[in-house]
């Protein structure tokens, strides 16, 4: 008797684990491609800025980082790791890392350029 009731109660232990919903799905992963507009602080000063992004033939991104502070240069590398973007160009000073929180079309994040480092905040435009 009690063997039975051991496994009528195993048994329906395990009609109700099967009846749980199931796991919500995994968010798509997230596209870098884009153009987006940022704002910063350098030494007292705002500094505007954008970075487009685009799909490369074979895979990665290539693209242009621009401020009111710099003349335009070339996207080097772009990673992606969940919502955060990591986008590095090369400048005749050394290279200028952004590093991109996303949360929808809005990004925080922080920046790091010739010895100089800050923080910033934007959007994706389109």
């Amino acid at each position: 008797m009690m063997k039975t009731l051991g496994v009528l109660s195993c048994m329906v232990l395990a009609a109700c684990a099967s009846n749980a919903p199931p796991a919500p799905p995994q968010p798509p992963p997230f596209d870098a491609a884009g153009y987006f507009e940022f704002v910063t602080d350098v030494d007292g000063q705002a500094v505007s800025g954008s970075i487009e992004l685009r799909h490369a033939d074979g895979g990665g991104f290539t693209g242009v980082l621009s401020t009111s502070a710099t003349e335009p240069v070339p996207v080097r590398s772009v990673t992606v790791e969940g919502q955060r973007v990591t986008v590095v160009s090369d400048t005749p000073d050394g290279p200028a890392t952004l590093i991109l929180a996303f949360e929808g079309d809005a990004f925080t994040g922080s920046w790091s350029y010739a010895g100089m480092s800050g923080v910033l905040s934007g959007k994706r435009i389109r």
